[in-house]
């Protein structure tokens, strides 16, 4: 299914949603990459990731690299587009999960972010999670 556009208001939609996810990945990984050691420290504080956080760590700004990366190449957006969405999916039930389950909530957040309830964080996801749906269905 796809939204109809004239290719050329398509073309404009998807390129500017695909650029913001784009320098989202790259910022959101670097930002980790500079905080890892606080990073890491934020995770092991959530109950899910324990003694694993180093390791979950890793996975989390590896998966922004990779991701962001699949945004850049043409011929992988689409798929980019779908792993941002899911990556976005499955990053928003853990603040609700957090919010709803954990008494204490640990703050890793870098750069904007750090501004944000967490909350306000699970709103601002669930619009990222409506442009990256929004995004698929414009890329052809």
């Amino acid at each position: 299914m796809s939204i109809y556009f004239g290719e050329k208001t398509r073309q404009i939609i998807t390129t500017g949603i695909v650029s913001f996810f784009i320098l989202l990945f790259i910022y959101t990984a670097t930002s980790k990459i500079f905080t890892f050691k606080e990073f890491s420290n934020g995770l092991h504080m959530v109950p899910v990731f324990g003694t694993f956080h180093s390791i979950v760590a890793v996975i989390i700004i590896s998966l922004d690299i990779i991701i962001g990366f699949l945004l850049i190449v043409p011929a992988t957006q689409k798929i980019g587009l779908y792993c941002t969405l899911v990556l976005l999916f499955i990053f928003t039930v853990y603040l609700i999960y957090m919010v709803s389950f954990v008494d204490i909530l640990p703050c890793s957040c870098g750069g904007i972010t750090s501004y944000l309830s967490w909350e306000d964080h699970i709103w601002c996801n669930s619009i990222l999670i409506l442009l990256a749906g929004f995004g698929i269905l414009t890329n052809q």
